[in-house]
């Protein structure tokens, strides 16, 4: 009689195959998981990058304009220092174009091209503005990301100069050990500025924070202070960079 019973049905391969079948089940599951996080991880990826090229594409284009048209007007006063001039937007453009595509750029470059802009920007400044312009010495060299610090030169030319009152603009950057860069930036304020033309006006600072919280992550202290005792705008920022 048990015999009859479980000739046609075998408890051990009924078991085995429920076994078989489960662990194929969750392998395949496995799998899938592994493919979908891999999916998510590379649309995470390609969203980075894409925002990143989106923020780097934002730093103001009318800075060159106007350093061209600054420099055409230099050409009929004084030859060598148009030359001079010249030399140095075509070292920024190539720094732009060509030195910032890794992701990184070396630290003294990024200093560098701080540099090129603040003296193109002295171009058009009378003898009212007083620009400060420090970097670590000796520098420890490092990778940090590209045009990081420009936003806030940009913001600092944009608005802490007076044609007509005393104005001044001080740019420090240190370095307290290898891994650790801060800088400090501080402009003048005025009560009323015109209304700026650029539409886009506002949104480079907005841009630079987003940056720093992609590139940055629990790596950088940014503080932003409207209005200090001496009627300035002051920006401080630190940053961990990595070697």
């Amino acid at each position: 009689m048990r015999q009859h019973r479980f000739g046609l049905f075998n408890p051990a391969i009924f078991i085995t195959t429920l076994l078989a079948l489960g662990l194929g089940t969750s392998v395949a599951a496995v799998q899938r998981g592994q493919r979908e996080a891999e999916m998510r991880q590379a649309l995470e990826q390609e969203k980075l990058t894409t925002e990143l090229s989106w923020l780097k594409a934002q730093i103001n284009p009318h800075f060159f304009f106007n350093t061209l048209n600054n420099i055409y007007a230099l050409t009929l006063i004084d030859g060598d220092r148009a030359r001079e001039a010249l030399h140095r937007l075509s070292r920024m453009m190539r720094y732009v174009l060509y030195e910032t595509q890794t992701g990184t750029a070396p630290l003294s470059q990024e200093l560098l091209f701080v540099r090129d802009y603040i003296d193109l920007m002295q171009l058009r400044l009378t003898n009212n503005v007083h620009v400060e312009y420090h970097t670590p010495e000796p520098l420890h060299e490092a990778p940090i990301a590209p045009m990081i610090l420009l936003t806030f030169v940009e913001n600092a030319f944009k608005h802490g100069v007076s044609t007509v009152s005393p104005s001044s603009i001080r740019i420090h950057i240190r370095q307290p050990d290898a891994q650790t860069l801060v800088a400090t930036i501080y402009n003048t304020l005025f009560e009323e500025r015109p209304t700026p033309l650029d539409e886009n006006h506002g949104i480079g600072l907005v841009n630079t924070k987003r940056r720093l919280e992609l590139l940055y992550p629990g790596r950088h202290c940014l503080t932003v202070t409207e209005r200090t005792p001496d009627n300035e705008y002051h920006i401080h920022l630190t940053l961990t960079l990595l070697s």
